[in-house]
């Protein structure tokens, strides 16, 4: 092999394939998200780390003062600002045989985080890193949804449950306890009369 392709293999990531699976499609605000980070190998090589880079977003629309020959001119404009950034090591560096392919299990905690905009929209995504030296990191990205709990509730209220009342009273054979409603004791069989 060349120096030219020593060269055009370091401008490209790693010959693997990598997958943030999540455990669940959604995730309640506070909860902690779990998942784990596949990696699937067809190159042998030093990993330096693997690890997950965690973001949340807030886009939002915003008047803008825009200048041209004109004068100025107020505009709607889509901006995003980052609200939560932290990267979080799943795996330390070790040599990854050809072939290899394992699952680095993980579980973070994301601040809560409500919208500072008017319509503003957050988003959560975690990307997952397998960082080589010296070569591009291969990565795959996903969202994460997260369920709002409504303030103030902190855990969802039951649902009403209609509670009725049932009268017994004893079988004159058996003396077992038999609603009032029933047509036979359940404890005997016998006929009962009111």
């Amino acid at each position: 092999m060349g120096k030219g392709m020593v060269l055009f293999g370091r401008l490209n990531p790693i010959n693997a394939k990598v997958s943030v699976l999540l455990d669940k499609p959604t995730f309640l605000e506070g909860e902690n998200i779990t998942g784990r980070v596949a990696v699937d190998s067809d190159e042998s090589v030093k990993v330096d780390e693997i690890r997950l880079e965690v973001r949340i977003t807030e886009t939002y629309l915003a008047t803008r003062v825009v200048y041209d020959r004109y004068g100025a001119h107020p505009t709607t404009v889509r901006e995003t600002k980052t609200i939560h950034s932290e990267n979080v090591r799943v795996s330390p560096g070790f040599d990854m045989p050809k072939g290899f392919k394992d699952e680095f299990p993980f579980s973070i905690a994301l601040p809560p985080v409500r919208p500072t905009m008017p319509n503003g929209v957050i988003e959560r995504k975690i990307k997952g890193v397998v960082a080589v030296k010296g070569r591009p990191d291969k990565v795959h990205e996903t969202t994460v949804n997260v369920s709002y709990v409504p303030a103030g509730a902190g855990v969802p209220a039951p649902t009403q449950v209609m509670v009725k009342e049932v009268i017994k009273v004893p079988c004159k054979y058996c003396g077992a306890l038999i609603p009032v409603e029933s047509q036979r004791c359940p404890n005997c069989g016998a006929k009962f009369t009111r």
